[in-house]
C-alpha cells in the first residue's frame, strides 16, 4: 500500500470527493510524472486521480493507514 505498482501518471485530478467507503487502496505516482498524484483505487476496480494537497486526499490517506 502507498507505493507505486502501475507506471500511471496524472494528467488531472477528480474534481469531486470520492465516497471513502468506496475505496479499497491507494498508490502514490511515480515522482518522474509532472504532477504529483495519488490514485485511489475503488471496490468496482476504478482508477481515479486525486490532489495530494486537497485536505480530504490527505484524510483518506491517514485513515487508511491507521486501519
Amino acid at each position: 500500500r502507498g507505493t507505486l505498482p502501475p507506471s500511471e501518471c496524472c494528467l488531472t485530478y477528480t474534481t469531486h470527493k470520492i465516497p471513502r467507503q468506496r475505496i479499497m487502496d491507494y498508490y502514490e505516482t511515480n515522482s518522474q510524472c509532472s504532477k504529483p498524484g495519488i490514485v485511489f483505487i475503488t471496490k468496482r476496480g476504478h482508477s481515479i486521480c486525486t490532489n495530494p494537497r486537497d485536505k480530504w486526499v490527505q484524510d483518506y490517506i491517514k485513515h487508511m493507514e491507521e486501519n
